[in-house]
C-alpha cells in the first residue's frame, strides 16, 4: 500500500511580481473576449502598465503577451487601418472547429465529370473554380478550353471609364448594367468622384429611380452610348459629394447627443470628419440621416461611449442583440 511519503506535497511558493502580472494579464484577456488595447491595459492595470515611460510599458506588454503565447495561449491582435497601434485590441482566439469539406482524389474526379457534363452556368463555373482551384489537373480534358472559348464569345467590354468620362464631358446619357443586375438602366453621369485613394464613384441621375445616385465605378458596364442630352438639370452640392456613411439618407435627419471619453475623442473626431456635428457643453451633437452608421465605431470601441440618449442606447443594444443572435447559427 502506498504511503504518504510516496506522494510528497508540492511546495507552495509565493508568486513573484512577474507571475502576478502575467496572471492578471491572462484573466483580463479571458474576461474581455472582444479584446483589450494597450491604452486600456494602462487604465485597468495601472500597477503594471502605468509608468511615466510609455515606451517601457509598451515593450513590457509585448514581452508579457509573448510569454503567454509561449505557454500555449493563442493571442491575436485585431488591426484597424484608421487607428494607432496602441488601440489595437489583443484577444485570445478560441480554437475553431475545422468544418471544411475534405475530398479524396476519386471524389474530386467524379465531381469534375458531373459538373462539366451539365450545361455550364455562372454558378457552375464559380463552383468549379472554388473546388478545383488547387486541382486543375482533375478537370476533364477539353473543359478548360471550352470554358475559355465560351467566355471569349460572351465577354463584355469592362473598360468603361473613358466612355463614362466622355458622357460627363458631353452631358449625354448612357445605358448601363450595374453589378449582377442584368436589367439595363439609363443614367445621366455628372461627376466622377474619388473617395480615399482607390475608390471611385460615379454621381449620376438615374432616370428609372428619378433621383441622384452613386455608382461604384468598377461595377458599371456601359451597354450603349446614347446621343440624348440630360433630361435633368441638377446642381451638384457639397452634400451630394459627401460620402460619409452618416450622410446616407435612410431616414429623416435627426440629432443625437454623445458624451465621449476624453481618451477617445481624437478618434471620434476622425470618425466624424465629413459629417455634420456641433460641440455643446462637452457633448457632441451629431446630425445624421443614417444613425446605424454610428454602430460600427462603438462596437469596436464601446469604452468610448460615456453617455447618450436612452432611445439611441436602446437601439444600439438591439443591434448588438441581433448580431449575437446571428452568431448563434455560426
Amino acid at each position: 500500500m502506498a504511503s504518504f511519503e510516496d506522494f510528497p506535497m508540492i511546495e507552495v511558493k509565493k508568486m513573484n511580481e512577474t507571475e502576478v502580472r502575467l496572471f492578471s494579464l491572462l484573466f483580463n484577456l479571458l474576461r474581455e473576449p472582444k479584446g483589450i488595447s494597450f491604452q486600456k491595459f494602462r487604465i485597468i492595470m495601472p500597477r503594471f502598465y502605468k509608468n511615466e515611460d510609455i515606451e517601457s510599458d509598451r515593450k513590457k506588454l509585448y514581452r508579457d503577451l509573448n510569454q503567454l503565447k509561449s505557454l500555449g495561449f493563442n493571442i491575436k491582435v485585431a488591426q484597424y487601418g484608421y487607428q494607432s497601434e496602441d488601440f489595437f485590441p489583443y484577444y485570445i482566439e478560441k480554437e475553431s472547429i475545422d468544418r471544411s469539406l475534405k475530398f479524396s482524389k476519386e471524389e474530386l474526379e467524379y465531381l469534375s465529370k458531373s459538373l462539366y457534363a451539365a450545361e455550364l452556368t455562372k454558378e457552375l463555373v464559380s463552383l468549379s473554380q472554388k473546388l478545383f482551384s488547387f486541382h486543375l489537373d482533375l478537370i476533364p480534358n477539353g473543359s478548360k478550353q471550352t470554358l475559355k472559348s465560351e467566355s471569349d464569345e460572351n465577354s463584355v467590354d469592362t473598360s468603361n471609364t473613358e466612355k463614362i468620362l466622355q458622357a460627363i464631358k458631353d452631358k449625354r446619357a448612357i445605358t448601363i448594367v450595374y453589378g449582377y443586375d442584368e436589367k439595363e438602366r439609363t443614367i445621366e453621369p455628372y461627376r466622377l468622384v474619388r473617395k480615399h485613394t482607390t475608390d471611385f464613384y460615379v454621381l449620376a441621375y438615374d432616370r428609372g429611380k428619378k433621383s441622384l445616385r452613386r455608382f461604384i465605378l468598377p461595377k458599371i458596364t456601359v451597354k450603349k452610348e446614347t446621343k440624348e442630352e440630360f433630361f435633368s438639370n441638377l446642381k451638384i452640392t457639397n452634400e451630394d459629394l459627401n460620402f460619409h456613411p452618416l450622410s446616407l439618407k435612410t431616414h429623416p435627419e435627426m440629432e443625437i447627443l454623445f458624451q465621449i471619453h476624453p481618451e477617445y475623442e481624437d478618434r471620434w473626431r476622425s470618425f466624424l470628419e465629413g459629417a455634420r456635428y456641433e460641440i455643446v457643453d462637452h457633448q457632441y451633437k451629431v446630425f445624421t440621416t443614417n444613425q446605424n452608421a454610428l454602430f460600427q465605431f462603438f462596437v469596436i470601441l464601446p469604452e468610448a461611449l460615456v453617455e447618450s440618449s436612452s432611445t439611441w442606447k436602446e437601439k444600439f443594444a438591439n443591434h448588438l442583440q441581433e448580431w449575437e443572435n446571428l452568431y448563434q447559427f455560426v
